[in-house]
């Protein structure tokens, strides 16, 4: 509050009433552009809740008054209650009978108290003085609007569902992501006959769990397609993986050599050709949960593309040839030392060796400054910055610092 001549002025209701001014003068400047520019109006214009300068573009296109209008509105439907609920919470409510009345207790000098009454449920004290069944009716009050909030929004939730269903099967599903087997923990005791882990030995059990705590599989496109056929054989060749894996996804490839060919990145990308622009689909996209739904994919091409990019520069920095293929990525595994040749595999034949897990396989960070490219500082770079994005779990003995001071001391 400020006094200027002896007149009092709200100067917080003259801002408010200033931007509402400031708002109107920006809905009529569009409104002259549209109207001036002839350009057809999308369906957005004569459905939903109408922009104030949409008025003016409706009527300009039909000729007429633009305080003559009536645009089309298209209201969600009000989300459906169920009966008990409400019965629950007209039970509950009391009607007052002077819902301003003043508290009829006394406080501890022995004075009436000053404070109003709890309204809602037909009490004659305050909240700090309510008796034993005024505050039982106030807890059935509270449980019961609790009940009818909740079932506002699962109903609300229900409907964003339905439209998002309906505008996923438009523009195609999300990506579906490959889960990784579940391992129990080092600090559970693991013994031969584990229901979790059959047939395997303990040093392979370990060695498989190893793996898991190096953070390899976190970083790997479709590494749990791997090492899955790890958990049912010590021992597997390129073949007898590619078979495994493709058992356990029926359908998806007709043979292993399908397999071995498929990209890395086959069921991990975003349907991203199936989304539309924005604003080619107006009346769907004016809901929030459409919206929101959008965002969550756009986020989930942005999420992949850091992961891609970030994947290619540590194979590029680890020293190996781009990673494209299932098959590439099992050279690139024996690479970094996650597989190895099995003792006593016959190796006449180099195409087809006899795989197991490495007795000691490399945190990334050892893995980078082991064998970090030289040539490469920026892919180095990118890899740790991709290590540390992505969460890999740190190495005791060695550090990212560490890494990145090998790629300025090569540059």
């Amino acid at each position: 509050m400020t006094l200027i001549h002896g007149a009092r002025l709200n100067l917080t209701e003259e801002l408010s009433v200033q931007y509402e001014a400031t708002l109107a003068l920006m809905n009529a400047a569009h409104a002259g552009v549209i109207m001036e520019s002839r350009i057809p109006l999308a369906p957005s214009w004569s459905s939903g809740v109408p922009r104030p300068r949409s008025v003016f573009a409706q009527a300009r296109e039909a000729g007429s008054d633009p305080q003559s209008v009536i645009p089309e509105m298209v209201v969600p439907a009000k989300p459906a209650i169920a009966a008990e609920h409400l019965q629950a919470l007209a039970e509950a409510s009391r009607p007052d009978r002077f819902p301003h009345a003043q508290c009829a207790g006394v406080n501890l000098k022995g004075a009436r108290c000053a404070k109003r009454i709890f309204t809602g449920i037909g009490a004659e004290h305050c909240h700090m003085h309510l008796t034993s069944a005024e505050q039982q009716r106030r807890e059935q009050l509270r449980a019961a609007r609790e009940q009818v909030r909740q079932a506002e929004e699962d109903a609300v939730e229900t409907q964003q569902v339905v439209l998002a269903q309906d505008w996923i099967d438009r523009y195609g599903r999300r990506p579906h992501r490959v889960e990784l087997p579940t391992l129990p923990s080092r600090l559970r005791q693991i013994t031969l006959t584990d229901p979790d882990i059959p047939g395997l030995a303990d040093a392979q059990t370990h060695a498989i769990i190893t793996v898991y705590e190096s953070g390899w599989l976190t970083i790997c496109p479709r590494a749990g397609e791997i090492i899955r056929a790890f958990l049912d054989t010590p021992r597997a060749s390129p073949q007898e993986i590619a078979a495994h894996a493709a058992a356990h996804a029926p359908g998806r490839w007709p043979e292993a050599e399908h397999w071995l060919s498929s990209s890395v990145w086959d069921g991990i990308q975003p349907p991203l050709d199936h989304v539309p622009a924005a604003g080619e689909v107006p009346e769907l996209d004016e809901y929030p949960g459409i919206h929101t739904l959008r965002l969550q994919m756009i986020g989930d091409e942005r999420e992949w593309d850091r992961w891609q990019s970030g994947f290619y520069a540590l194979v590029k920095a680890c020293g190996h040839p781009p990673v494209e293929t299932m098959a590439d990525l099992l050279a690139f595994w024996r690479h970094v030392g996650i597989l190895a040749q099995a003792q006593g595999a016959d190796t006449g034949s180099y195409a087809d060796p006899q795989l197991t897990v490495g007795t000691a396989v490399r945190s990334p960070w050892r893995v980078l400054h082991a064998i970090g490219k030289s040539e490469a500082p920026d892919a180095l770079m990118r890899a740790v910055r991709f290590l540390i994005a992505v969460g890999a779990p740190w190495d005791q003995e060695i550090s990212p610092h560490e890494v990145l001071n090998l790629g300025r001391v090569t540059a």
